[in-house]
C-alpha cells in the first residue's frame, strides 16, 4: 500500500534502547510499559501534543493513520490560532 504524503507525520522519533525493545511488536504490548514511566497526566498531554486519537493501541494500523491526520491538522490549527492571536496558553497546557 502507498503511503499518502501526510503520513510521513505518522512516522515518530523513538529512542533507540526503546525501539530495540520495541522491535515489530504491536502498541497494544509494548505501551503499556513505556506508559508506566509517566503519570496520568503528562500520558493525557503527550498524546494530545502527539495527536494520538482515544484507543490509539488497539486501532488497525490505517485507521490509525486516518484518526491522525485530523488530529495533526487539529493541533496545528490550534498552534495557529494561538499565534495568529497571540493568546497562547502557557506550555503546560493541553492543544
Amino acid at each position: 500500500m502507498r503511503l499518502h504524503p501526510s503520513d510521513v507525520a505518522n512516522f515518530a522519533l523513538v529512542e533507540w534502547s526503546d525501539n530495540i525493545g520495541i522491535s515489530d511488536a504491536p502498541p497494544s504490548e509494548y505501551f503499556p510499559a513505556y506508559a508506566a514511566r509517566f503519570n496520568e497526566a503528562d500520558l493525557k498531554q503527550m498524546g494530545a501534543w502527539h495527536a494520538l486519537p482515544d484507543g490509539w493501541t488497539d486501532m488497525e494500523y490505517w485507521d490509525f493513520i486516518d484518526a491522525r491526520r485530523r488530529l495533526i491538522a487539529k493541533v496545528i490549527r490550534e498552534g495557529h490560532e494561538c499565534l495568529v492571536s497571540k493568546g497562547c496558553p502557557d506550555e503546560a497546557a493541553e492543544p
